[in-house]
């Protein structure tokens, strides 16, 4: 009988690992019926302009208090996410007292954190908001609401890959710098933070054969429409229509357009619904940029979260540690 009790719970922490049931208790997000962060409606923020650093101050429960403005710090040329990778040693290294502190200093550190790594993906320096400052740096300051609506929407996302990363090393007493080098490290696979250069080859295939042909071809060789359906949503990826709405409203390219003509034509011929990665990648074609500006948005905008969850993490003072299920001989 115990024997065969081990074996249901093992099934269900493998499901569990996999979109299933939740494995940890968390305050700061919510994506049960639409997406919240503190309790606060996501589409909301967005709707009455919230600026980036004051989402940001909600998901760490912070009170108000001054971003700091900076240089860029000193990175490798590269694309905008791996300069976030490159700056971060650096940055630790600087912070000589990482380890701790009061609630206050920690929150100071996480907005010095990520105003610098705003400050390395854009290449710009970062005074006034981090929004305008990224949109100075990778696309045009025109944009500015744009890039503050992606990265407010993308600011968290409950327990997601690098998320996950972000609290394993936290619950090992890690500093925030290790936190969240942790989380940018797992966020650069195909299958998260760069979906985009997945989404874009399925956009070049549309340019080349038409949308409807593309379609019909990747379904056909029972590959997956990148950019669409999402495990938690089976109603709609509640941060697709904002970001595809600003995306409509901003320049046109071709791409963009393509884009833009795929959130219209699966869902009519599949049933899937456009997911954050298809609104990210049109938002950042319609702001002239493509692939790297969509991950670096999406990479600037979740180190709000990283942080949050790191920090959530650390008070509960519970050691991450899973265990694996032995298959070998």
């Amino acid at each position: 009988a115990k024997s065969a009790a081990r074996r249901g719970h093992a099934a269900v922490a493998v499901g569990a690992l996999r979109w299933g049931d939740p494995v940890l208790d968390s305050a700061i997000t919510s994506v049960e019926d639409g997406l919240r962060y503190r309790g606060q409606e996501v589409r909301a923020l967005l709707a009455d302009g919230v600026p980036f650093e004051q989402t940001a101050e909600l998901l760490w429960e912070a009170s108000p208090g001054e971003w700091p403005e900076l240089e860029g710090p000193v990175a490798p040329p590269g694309p905008p996410l791996w300069r976030m990778i490159g700056a971060l040693p650096g940055l630790a290294l600087a912070d000589t007292p990482r380890h701790g502190g009061t609630a206050e200093v920690e929150h100071q550190r996480a907005r010095r954190l990520v105003s610098s790594l705003a400050a390395a993906a854009s290449g710009a320096s970062v005074s006034g908001s981090i929004a305008a400052s990224v949109a100075h740096g990778l696309a045009d300051e025109s944009h500015t609401e744009r890039v503050s609506a992606a990265l407010v929407a993308c600011a968290d996302h409950e327990l997601n890959v690098s998320t996950f990363a972000a609290r394993v090393a936290a619950s090992s007493g890690a500093d925030l710098y290790a936190c969240v080098g942790a989380a940018l490290y797992a966020f650069s696979g195909p299958k998260h933070g760069a979906a985009s250069s997945r989404l874009d080859a399925f956009v070049r295939e549309c340019m080349t054969v038409g949308v409807d042909a593309a379609i019909a071809d990747r379904l056909a060789r029972g590959d997956t429409l990148p950019g669409f359906h999402h495990p938690l949503y089976p109603d709609g990826d509640p941060r697709a229509a904002p970001l595809l709405a600003r995306a409509m409203e901003g320049d046109a390219s071709p791409e963009r357009d393509v884009a833009l003509s795929l959130a219209e034509r699966v869902p009519a011929q599949t049933g899937a619904l456009p997911n954050l990665d298809l609104a990210l990648y049109a938002l950042a074609r319609s702001m002239g940029g493509g692939p790297d500006l969509a991950s670096a948005l999406f990479g600037v905008g979740r180190t709000a979260g990283w942080i949050a969850h790191a920090l959530e993490q650390r008070q509960s003072e519970v050691l991450l540690r899973p265990r694996a299920r032995y298959v070998g001989r």
